[in-house]
């Protein structure tokens, strides 16, 4: 078949045309930095007065015709571009909702936006939009406040739709225009490279030429289109493998938008502990693809068998990432594999306590002693590796607590790890340890008041910036005429570096932190007791704070964490 593109405008590409975004496509997962680039782009093209800008190739495969009123309109499912798209129309929305109510042009914009009885849309729904936040702006202009979402998907939309307003606030101050030109930059100097494809298999193709031309598409996307190819070009069976790939990657794209966003760490994961071949890393995304495409081409029945794997692993992805004192353990991509073949193979009190174990000698090697992504790579991979190729018995498991134990070794001990926190700067580069750290010690001291982690207080700070949520004790920049500028004169050139020590540092939700600031110890000891956290009543114990409490803090918190991350017994 001939891939004929199109060379479109927005609006013609928007013309006569319904769009859908299938489940088993990856959700609107745009961040911040994507969608600056794309504003700053249209103040350039309004500055530089070019003739047009090229956007985005869009691929969509025609699904029939449908009649609204007296208008037919093409059915058109997006598989690649939807990104770019989506975001657009968000922009669409807020200049409809920037220009009056009374306002021809509003009211022509929003026909457009939703058309027929109010529940038919340019873009029908964004993919996984389960709390309608994306509907609801299109069909009503309602904008959520929500801070608590159930998924990335949710968040990324709202943050998606504020970016939108704001962007109409910032082009009026940067251009000193008004939103009508900025409406027909949008909708005639925007152009797109449109692939209307009416067989799905010329899919596969075009993303492959996509790869090989160099464009931006995501890894994940690019395995589900091999392995969607190979079942179109070689299953007998292909409609119904097609469907049953189809529903899995589905799947695969609900787990990954509730936390992993546009990660292609269960890719990768996958990939590794497949490959029959030894490795001893963890695979990149180039040849996570590769293992996969080798291992179907040939054999299309395992584009499912693969397709179910994967979705498995990013489960067990997202059990990791669920976990929020897990998830905060380590970012090093060895380390976690080994958690996720772990939760893969063992269930029960057997998979608590190996990730317990896990837990406790990774925070040891790369969160207390502070060692990089190149320590411990192959003990690690070829631990997962065996891990996951073995059965869950009983033996398995009391050698898996020994090997993992094994892992740290005599020189990442607890007693070694903690030590290196003596004396050292625990703020700059190591704030995510430290809130893991601080974590865990929350934990610890409400076990044994047998009282209930403040969930609320903690939520403010994993939400924000780590190093927005800790708070200096002994203030960094204090006042030059308060008490805390004489304990620093007396220190001398050593005075920042004193209160980055691990005993002078604590953690405080927003808008506590703010609060806390440059006061007296007095009054900062008042607002540690109101945070509901056991650490900051732990400080606020102390009924004075200089160069003595901050020692014996420091002491103090060394010899817990020696032995709260000791090895754990099988």
């Amino acid at each position: 078949m001939r891939i004929d593109p199109q060379n479109l405008t927005l609006s013609e590409l928007l013309n006569h045309r319904l769009f859908r975004i299938p489940g088993y496509q990856r959700a609107y997962s745009w961040k911040e930095k994507q969608r600056a680039e794309l504003y700053s782009d249209l103040i350039t093209l309004y500055r530089k007065n070019h003739d047009f800008h090229f956007m985005a190739t869009i691929v969509g495969v025609n699904r029939g015709r449908q009649t609204l009123g007296t208008d037919e309109y093409q059915v058109v499912d997006i598989v690649d571009g939807q990104q770019r798209l989506t975001t657009l129309i968000l922009v669409l929305k807020a200049i409809a909702l920037a220009l009056n109510e009374d306002d021809s042009e509003r009211t022509k914009l929003e026909s457009q936006l939703v058309m027929g009885d109010d529940h038919t849309l340019v873009l029908l729904q964004t993919n996984h939009d389960y709390s309608g936040y994306f509907t609801n702006y299109l069909r009503h202009g309602v904008k959520q406040d929500a801070t608590d979402f159930f998924s990335a998907v949710d968040a990324n939309i709202v943050a998606g739709i504020n970016s939108a307003e704001g962007f109409i606030t910032r082009w009026q101050k940067e251009t000193g225009t008004s939103v009508m030109q900025l409406l027909a930059l949008i909708k005639n100097r925007l152009r797109f490279i449109y692939h209307a494809l009416d067989d799905e298999g010329m899919v596969y193709t075009v993303f492959e030429v996509l790869n090989t031309r160099g464009l931006d598409v995501a890894w994940l996307d690019r395995c589900k289109a091999v392995l969607m190819g190979i079942a179109y070009e070689e299953a007998p069976n292909r409609e119904d493998m097609l469907q049953e790939l189809q529903d899995v990657w589905r799947r695969i794209y609900e787990k990954a938008g509730l936390r992993q966003g546009l990660s292609s760490e269960a890719l990768r994961f996958a990939a590794t502990l497949w490959s029959p071949d030894a490795t001893s890393r963890v695979l990149s995304d180039e040849d996570a693809l590769e293992v996969f495409r080798a291992a179907a081409t040939g054999n299309p029945n395992r584009t499912v068998k693969i397709s179910t794997f994967i979705e498995q692993v990013a489960g067990a992805v997202d059990d990791l990432l669920a976990d929020t004192q897990k998830a905060a353990v380590t970012k090093i991509a060895h380390a976690r594999l080994l958690a996720v073949a772990i939760d893969l193979r063992f269930s029960g009190v057997q998979r608590e306590r190996l990730l317990t174990q896990w837990e406790h000698v990774s925070f040891r090697i790369f969160g207390l002693s502070g060692r990089d992504s190149r320590t411990r790579v192959g003990d690690y991979v070829r631990l997962a590796r065996a891990v996951f190729s073995s059965a869950n018995d009983e033996t398995k498991y009391r050698r898996y607590m020994e090997r993992i134990r094994d892992l740290a070794g005599e020189e990442f001990s607890a007693q070694k790890s903690a030590e290196y926190l003596r004396g050292k700067n625990c703020y700059e580069g190591w704030e995510e340890s430290l809130r893991y750290f601080f974590y865990a010690r929350e934990r610890w001291l409400d076990a044994q008041k047998g009282s209930v982690l403040s969930s609320r207080a903690w939520n403010k700070i994993w939400e924000q910036s780590a190093s927005r949520s800790i708070e200096h004790i002994l203030p960094q920049n204090p006042d030059p005429a308060s008490g805390w500028a004489k304990i620093l004169r007396g220190v001398g050139h050593e005075a920042t570096f004193l209160c980055h020590r691990l005993g002078n540092l604590v953690l405080l939700p927003s808008p506590r932190n703010s609060e806390a600031n440059n006061n007296v110890y007095s009054k900062k000891r008042e607002i540690y007791r109101t945070t509901g956290l056991a650490i900051t009543d732990e400080v606020a114990a102390y009924s004075r704070w200089t160069l003595e409490e901050i020692e014996q803090r420091e002491n103090d918190l060394i010899d817990w964490a020696a032995a709260y991350w000791d090895d754990v017994l099988p």
